[in-house]
């Protein structure tokens, strides 16, 4: 590539560069250009600030043109055939501009430890604010501790980035960087999907500004009517905050600092939102236990009198169900004071027996549990019909058969 070239390419990105904010829009999502303008901006380290951001915004225009001439065909092999690498590029720009050529040690090496905090701290800050949102959607407000570890090391890694500028290059030279941009890169370019996820950036940044002016108004306003107030009042700046912050990370990648973690909370949020409606829909089933002991009508049964036929009280009577199991009572009204396991000898299953026992209460001097006698009581014993026992009737007797009897002879005088 020559040097008019290179000059003709400036030109044609100032051209465009006049629309600097379509060509920032036109950014997102383009791996390609990505890559070349960080690359460029490695190469033209040691350049006047201002200088650097003319060229890379020229490049970017000069990129925008060949996309829309390439088309479908726009990819880092057909940009490096055109423009050569980003390394080539700046090298002569360096010598048509009268500046000396790039050092061989790149001048921003003593910022990759730098750099490297800065991405561990963002890594950390979006986990911690990631978990912090599923705790306050599940548990409630009080479980803000992660937010305590995510705000500050969020706050720590701008402040270590900030000073790598907007394109942050030291931290996209990172391996780990390069090589995460390069599998986004792949998993955009081989199907529709990633075009697809691309394109639901702007639905996504509404919808994290109406989660955190929701969780805000829950907090703060409660669940009622005056928490939703809240939150729809707090919802008209926060869509277009959200917005914006969400175009601006575009350009200046510092601010990916507070966008990430922010994100990572608003997800938490949502996954807990979505745990608790499954746990509602499985609460509703309620299982019902029978309680132990006897019961009547749904009443539990204290005590069993037992009486014969006459209506004379028995005692020491055992009662026992068809299968010959032994029937027991089970009275849970009578409740020692200070006792914490609610009821009394819940550990023994009850006595099956014998009838009366008695009725245990509440002594109201002592609060203990005590046996009160059966008292004397009179009873109306149904009076019942015996049925009498039905006779078989008689079998029928053996027809008998009759022979005709010849009749006597007669005789004549």
């Amino acid at each position: 590539m020559s040097t008019e070239q290179s000059g003709g390419g400036r030109g044609g990105g100032s051209n465009g560069g006049n629309g600097t904010d379509t060509d920032v829009t036109a950014r997102i999502g383009d791996p390609v250009t990505d890559d070349y303008l960080v690359g460029l901006r490695v190469a033209l380290i040691g350049l006047p600030h201002t200088e650097v951001a003319e060229i890379v915004d020229d490049a970017r225009g000069h990129l925008a043109e060949l996309a829309e001439e390439l088309g479908a065909g726009y990819g880092r092999d057909a940009v490096h055939a055109r423009l050569g690498s980003p390394q080539d590029y700046a090298a002569e720009l360096r010598a048509a501009a009268g500046y000396p050529p790039a050092q061989q040690e790149p001048v921003e090496r003593p910022r990759t430890g730098q750099a490297g905090f800065a991405l561990a701290a963002l890594v950390v800050a979006t986990a911690a604010a990631g978990a912090a949102g599923l705790a306050m959607g599940q548990v409630g407000p009080s479980t803000v501790a992660p937010l305590f570890l995510a705000v500050p090391l969020a706050a720590a890694g701008a402040l270590a980035a900030w000073s790598d500028g907007p394109g942050q290059p030291a931290a996209a030279s990172l391996p780990s960087v390069v090589a995460l941009r390069e599998r986004l890169a792949r998993a955009r370019t081989d199907g529709a999907a990633g075009g697809f996820v691309l394109s639901l950036q702007p639905g996504w940044w509404v919808l994290r500004a109406l989660v955190a002016a929701g969780v805000i108004g829950w907090v703060f306003g409660g669940g009622g009517s005056a928490g939703l107030v809240t939150a729809l009042v707090l919802a008209v700046p926060a869509v277009p905050l959200s917005v914006l912050l969400g175009r601006r990370s575009a350009a200046d990648r510092r601010l990916l600092w507070a966008v990430v973690p922010l994100n990572a909370f608003a997800v938490g949020l949502l996954v807990a939102a979505v745990l608790a409606q499954g746990q509602d829909r499985t609460g509703d089933v309620v299982s019902y236990s029978p309680p132990a002991g006897l019961s009547l009508d749904g009443t539990t049964v204290a005590d069993v009198r037992p009486f014969d036929a006459k209506g004379r009280p028995l005692s020491e009577v055992y009662l026992f169900d068809e299968n010959g199991r032994p029937l027991a009572v089970d009275d849970h009204s009578c409740v020692d004071e200070g006792v914490d396991e609610g009821y009394v000898a819940t550990s023994t299953p009850p006595a099956p027996g014998p009838y009366p026992r008695g009725v245990r209460t509440t002594d109201p001097t002592t609060g203990r549990c005590v046996t009160q006698p059966p008292q004397p009581l009179v009873v109306t014993i149904p009076q019942t019909t015996a049925p009498r026992p039905t006779s078989a009737p008689p079998a029928p007797s053996p027809a008998q058969s009759t022979a005709p009897v010849p009749a006597a002879p007669t005789t004549t005088g």
